[in-house]
């Protein structure tokens, strides 16, 4: 024992102390790994508190920066100065969000071993590299080209914990993603590319005509009783404007429509590869090179004007308007030039003499091309002269027709404009049926007041010799027409219904009349053929004997440069006359052709290759909006516009999947969005079999909705006991069977259409619930904003916008819809020349820049308002990383207001977050201070507690061990006295 120091040898000698030793070794030993994970943790918070320290200095400086940023005073040469340090301090930053300290980050959370950050520069990735300079406008191409425009967290957003004392555990590591970013959801960054918006409504007129516009003015709509109607446009700023005042005269119906066009076809890429990425297109023996043009394709048909719709792998939709291609190589350029060269390779094929496209994306979806067109459309209305009068009746055997009460004719000088509500009455013709079988046809195109409707009643009357009298009864202020005829016929009053074909026209048409209204992609343009209605014609033949007959006015001319230059035809009489002016412009040159008897208008300056030449009237609102040129009639009451043409602009390209969940009022042609091919519901007959064995086949023709469907399906009146509702994930429908205990199955099929399949509901099953599949609704203006994000929603607030050369804030709080959200970005202040649109794919929301500025960026506005942009997609999510790059994009576009106004307040914010979780560190750093000491005093007792359980006392047990040898040794030798023997006692 002494030897040992232990109290005892073996534990049999004492069971109690035993199980007191081994219970108080063991807690020792926890103990002392208790304060090695504690001293762990400790290196842990002081690293920490190292990085949080030069986080804070760093952010100070920034602040520092944006104040003196934020400055007026300042030129563009001084705030890219500070923008090249803060951009020095994002990378300082990064470095410092990737510490490791013994191979281990320190902010990747759980993921401890890898980087949690990773830097993009404007060479990584589809970024807005660009730059526009506020309010002056400037571009700056490529000022972020090499400069940081994403920080990416691959992380993971759990702390790292150890444990301090048995039961208690504490947390050691801070996330990068509470750090840098807030603890919010990593929202990818938002794309940039060139692309044609979807022309619908919202399309801002500045962007027709591949940029050029629409010229202010006004239009003439001729309807089917040759009534022309004027409308002034001059006020329109987008189509639904232009669509508006048309449909305000209450005679015509406009809107804007999508048709399928032959252009793919044309060209022979009409096709869908499937999930290969190559698509070769279809041999055209006329396709000879690169420099074939286009028009002597297709047997000499040449291409329809339209819109290449391009499906790449990716799941991305790209719109192509080759409108401005005159060759083969014209179109390959245009593919290629697709999101900026990243989505296609395409190629002529000199020897099959075809083109073929490659998809690039590295997507695996499908590989398809289709193409369309947009055009605008007028119908003709059903007239409604004698309605809008209050008189389009019949009274049979009666002889007077008394006009609807209104208020506000107080007399028979009221204008007619008054009538109505305000909306007056539709200029046009009636027809008065009196008993003798007479017809009167009375013109009303011109009348102001019922004393000009009853002139002109009576005025017609005298001329067609029918006794019939209108006049004005100033008792009940109300138009009489009495028909004094004899006979057996119904009096009565109706509509004329024209038949002549809807037409539209410029408010002058001049150049038209002299056969010019023309362009040309050479250096002239040829007139039609002129016709006289006097003696043969000739440059000495007056105009008034043309037909028809120019009026007298201006041309316009433009050539390659495509200045306009106005021809002043004001005082021309003759042919000649025309020619003189167009001659005395000093630039063009025109002449007679006498053989085809036309015009011929010539630009001698184009040289070089620079060709165009465009004759066109002094004011063109009809002919920019389609309706002049490339129009058709195919029926009477309907014209359909020339397609629209839009150029590529400067587009941000939302970066997450919005996914709406299905809800009843979701359309039903918004589902099956991923396919390629006839997406939607083809809407017919479907059979469903309860488990009880009833059946029942319900009609979904003329639904519209998710609702009309269910509505159809659970309809009591089918006699089969089955409910269908939307699946509680929201991705799709499901249909409950209610005879419980039946031993059927549940089955749907489709009769005579596909509508089962296309509503995911078509099978058999022996459950009671069949679970129908994910329908993938895309986006619509109708779909909800609470149904967004699998029906999460989004949170809704304000959001900053950068566009182009404008800064400014949106107010996204209340909107209800996408339709409200698109038209609140799109329309709040025309200064930000924006288009807010639903990409083709119907996953995510885009935003144009109309003026063609390609710059866009849209931020969360910080402080209390919801991440709104972030969340669908649109901005980067609230970050540190994020503030610093706003503040340097602020500097490099010279937007002191942006830096004033959100720049400081963001990077005030988030130096808050950094001091709290400072703050954190160091309590938690102090907490662990203060574990250690409590375990260190635990351990100091438990080794007392040990020691005299355990240990011997060892001057007790040498005073004992003393006595015991003396003893023994007086015992040895008392013993070895009695014990001496002889060696004969020994023997014996």
């Amino acid at each position: 024992r002494i030897s040992s120091g232990n109290k005892y040898i073996r534990a049999s000698e004492s069971p109690v102390d035993n199980a007191l030793i081994m219970q108080n070794k063991v807690e020792i030993n926890e103990n002392t790994q208790f304060v090695r994970n504690i001293d762990h943790v400790t290196d842990w918070y002081n690293n920490t508190d190292g990085a949080l320290s030069t986080i804070e200095s760093a952010i100070q400086r920034v602040r520092e920066l944006a104040v003196r940023g934020a400055n007026d005073t300042l030129v563009q040469a001084d705030r890219d100065a500070i923008a090249t340090e803060i951009n020095e301090l994002i990378l300082h930053m990064v470095d410092v969000a990737n510490t490791n300290i013994g191979g281990e980050y320190i902010f990747a959370g759980h993921k401890v071993d890898s980087p949690p950050f990773n830097a993009l520069t404007g060479q990584d990735g589809n970024f807005n590299k660009d730059m526009v300079t506020y309010s002056l406008g400037d571009q700056r191409a490529d000022a972020n080209l090499n400069n940081i425009m994403s920080v990416l967290y691959g992380g993971s957003d759990k702390r790292l914990t150890s444990e301090i004392e048995r039961g208690t555990v504490l947390q050691k590591s801070i996330t990068g993603l509470e750090l840098f970013f807030g603890d919010n959801p990593v929202s990818p960054t938002p794309g940039f590319t060139y692309t044609m918006p979807p022309l619908e409504e919202s399309l801002p007129l500045k962007m027709m005509n591949m940029g050029d516009g629409v010229q202010e003015g006004s239009i003439i709509i001729t309807d089917q009783n040759g009534v022309e109607h004027k409308i002034d446009l001059s006020t329109a700023h987008r189509l639904d404007d232009v669509i508006g005042m048309i449909n305000a005269t209450r005679s015509f119906e406009a809107g804007i429509e999508e048709v399928p066009s032959d252009t793919a076809v044309a060209l022979g890429i009409n096709r869908n590869a499937g999930f290969s990425s190559l698509l070769v297109g279809l041999s055209d023996p006329k396709m000879l090179s690169e420099f074939t043009n286009l028009t002597d394709l297709n047997n000499g048909l040449g291409v329809p004007a339209g819109y290449l719709n391009i499906n790449t792998r990716d799941g991305k939709n790209y719109r192509v308007d080759i409108s401005g291609a005159t060759t083969v190589g014209d179109v390959v350029a245009q593919l290629n030039a697709v999101n900026g060269g990243a989505a296609l390779e395409a190629k002529f094929d000199m020897v099959h003499k075809r083109i073929e496209i490659k998809d690039i994306t590295g997507g695996a979806g499908e590989f398809a091309i289709t193409s369309t067109r947009t055009q605008l459309y007028i119908k003709d209305l059903p007239p409604h002269t004698a309605s809008d009068l209050g008189i389009a009746r019949s009274v049979g055997a009666g002889n007077q027709i008394i006009s609807t009460y209104d208020p506000v004719m107080e007399s028979e000088t009221t204008p007619l404009s008054m009538l109505n509500g305000g909306k007056g009455i539709e200029p046009g013709y009636i027809d008065i049926f009196t008993h003798d079988g007479s017809t009167v046809r009375v013109d009303l195109t011109s009348v102001q007041s019922p004393l000009d409707v009853i002139s002109a009643v009576n005025a017609q009357a005298v001329t067609d010799g029918v006794d019939i009298v209108a006049s004005f009864d100033v008792d009940s202020n109300r138009m009489v027409i009495t028909d004094n005829t004899v006979g057996l016929a119904d009096f009565r009053i109706e509509e004329v219904y024209g038949t002549d074909p809807i037409a539209v026209r410029e408010m002058t048409t001049l150049t038209r009349s002299l056969g010019l209204l023309k362009s040309s992609q050479g250096n002239t343009v040829v007139g039609n053929t002129l016709i006289s209605s006097g003696p043969p014609i000739d440059e000495t033949t007056l105009l008034t004997d043309l037909v028809p007959p120019p009026e007298r006015g201006f041309m316009v001319i433009r050539g390659a440069d495509k200045e306009p230059v106005k021809i002043d035809l004001t005082g021309a009489n003759t042919i000649q006359d025309v020619i003189d002016g167009i001659n005395g412009s000093g630039k063009f040159t025109a002449a007679w052709d006498a053989t085809a008897k036309r015009l011929i208008v010539t630009d001698p300056s184009a040289t070089g290759g620079n060709f165009g030449l465009v004759v066109e009237e002094l004011v063109n609102t009809g002919r920019d909006l389609g309706f002049i040129t490339g129009t058709s009639n195919h029926v009477s009451d309907v014209i359909t516009g020339a397609p629209i043409h839009v150029k590529s602009l400067p587009t941000l390209v939302g970066s997450v999947d919005l996914d709406p969940a299905l809800t009843p009022e979701t359309d039903l042609q918004s589902l099956n969005s991923t396919r390629l091919s006839n997406p939607g519901v083809n809407l017919g007959y479907i059979r469903i079999t309860d488990k009880a064995g009833r059946f029942a086949a319900i009609d979904l023709r003329g639904s519209k909705t998710i609702d009309d469907i269910l509505t159809k399906i659970n309809n009591p009146a089918n006699g089969i006991y089955v409910e269908a509702r939307i699946s509680a994930d929201g991705k799709g429908l499901e249909i409950v069977d209610k005879n419980h205990g039946a031993a059927g199955k549940l089955e749907i099929i489709d009769i005579d259409s596909t509508s089962a399949a296309d509503l995911g509901i078509l099978g058999r099953t022996v459950d009671h619930v069949l679970i129908g599949k994910d329908v993938d609704p895309a986006i619509s203006l109708n779909t909800s904003v609470s149904a967004l994000n699998g029906g999460a929603g989004v949170p809704l607030g304000k959001v900053y916008v950068q566009s182009g050369s404008y800064s400014g804030e949106i107010d996204l709080t209340g909107v209800t819809t996408v339709g409200e959200m698109l038209d609140k970005l799109s329309n709040t202040d025309n200064n930000f020349n924006m288009q807010a649109w639903i990409s083709e794919d119907g996953k995510r929301i885009n935003i144009t820049n109309t003026n063609g500025e390609p710059y866009i960026k849209v931020r969360d506005a910080g402080g209390k308002s919801p991440n709104t942009a972030s969340s669908l997609g649109l901005g980067n999510t609230p970050s540190i990383f994020t503030t610093l790059m706003d503040l340097r994009d602020n500097l490099l576009r010279n937007d002191a207001k942006a830096i004033s106004e959100e720049s400081i307040k963001k990077i005030d914010e988030d130096l808050k977050r950094v001091l709290n979780l400072h703050a954190e560190v160091g309590s938690k750093t102090n907490r662990a201070t203060a574990a250690r000491e409590k375990q260190e005093t635990i351990t100091l007792n438990l080794k007392k507690m040990l020691s005299s359980v355990e240990n011997i006392d060892m001057s007790e047990a040498i005073i004992k061990m003393t006595e015991y040898e003396i003893a023994y040794q007086a015992a040895l030798q008392v013993g070895s006295r009695i014990m001496q023997m002889s060696l004969l006692d020994f023997l014996g």
